[in-house]
């Protein structure tokens, strides 16, 4: 974790109310893992006061690293960080109308990852709307690990990944993994229902592993049909943070068994499904 100053460098629309939002990366903050965040500081003025929490949807790694360009031309000799976000308030507005160029405090990487799936495993990846953006770094994730370990390439499964939405006209224009199902409320795109309704009719009958993002009725029934199949689950919690490190218990998500609570900044975001009451009011 490191705080650093952060060059915005792509800030585009991607469907009604949600952008993309590209950043330089200073790599002596250490390499993010797909389920961790940052928080951001888009303002040097006391409003908005506390900074925001926002997923990573994906890190490419400067070339003398990795030998990989960067996500973006106009930065080609850099690493960089990109993020999903909707535009809910006022902070999030003032991100959004931040241009190319603009600086942002950054903290980051914070919380505890997905992980990644045994090779006899599939993996599954389900969820949407708010929990979009990890689970697009997770899936580019699992397929770069797969690349790497070429010996392994062929005992490897490729993931399933199903992503939901209300209707079409929420569909982002962002590239989504190879073969990823869309699934509709309405049914005005893809699938007509949600994810965990795909899943349910289309899971694999070997070993899996389940990973998914979203609203909490959404990971709720993730956790309820992963305990059914006996698969193991890793669930990332989009809850609302005040400091981002654990410090206020603003963001505590109700524990599965006993008294007590999870800090979904300091213990999280992402915990494994039988670890959270899913079903308890926030």
């Amino acid at each position: 974790m490191k705080q650093f100053d952060a060059e915005i460098l792509e800030n585009r629309p991607i469907a009604e109310s949600w952008r993309e939002l590209l950043l330089s990366w200073d790599e002596g903050a250490g390499e993010p893992e797909p389920g961790q965040f940052l928080t951001l500081r888009a303002s040097s003025f006391s409003d908005p006061l506390l900074r925001r929490p926002f997923a990573f949807s994906g890190y490419t790694g400067a070339p003398s690293r990795n030998g990989l360009p960067a996500k973006s031309a106009s930065a080609p000799w850099r690493a960089t960080a990109s993020l999903v976000y909707q535009i809910r308030g006022g902070a999030t507005r003032l991100l959004s109308e931040l241009a190319p160029g603009s600086r942002v405090d950054a903290i980051g990487p914070l919380g505890r990852g997905f992980g990644f799936p045994d090779a006899d495993e599939t993996p599954v990846i389900a969820g949407g709307g708010i929990g979009l953006g990890p689970l697009l770094f997770l899936a580019a994730a699992i397929a770069e690990r797969a690349m790497a370990e070429r010996a392994a390439v062929e005992a490897r499964i490729a993931p399933l990944v199903a992503l939901g939405f209300r209707s079409a006209s929420l569909l982002p224009s962002i590239a989504l993994p190879e073969g990823a199902v869309v699934c509709t409320d309405d049914g005005s795109a893809g699938f007509r229902g949600t994810p965990v309704d795909w899943i349910s009719h289309n899971a694999p009958s070997g070993k899996t592993r389940l990973y998914g993002c979203g609203p909490l009725p959404m990971l709720a029934a993730l956790a309820e049909l992963a305990a059914e199949r006996g698969w193991p689950a890793r669930l990332s919690a989009e809850q609302w943070m005040a400091c981002g490190v654990g410090a206020c218990m603003g963001c505590a998500l109700a524990r599965a068994e006993g008294a007590g609570y999870l800090r979904a900044c300091a213990d999280g975001p992402v915990f494994d499904s039988t670890a959270i009451d899913w079903r308890a009011r926030p």
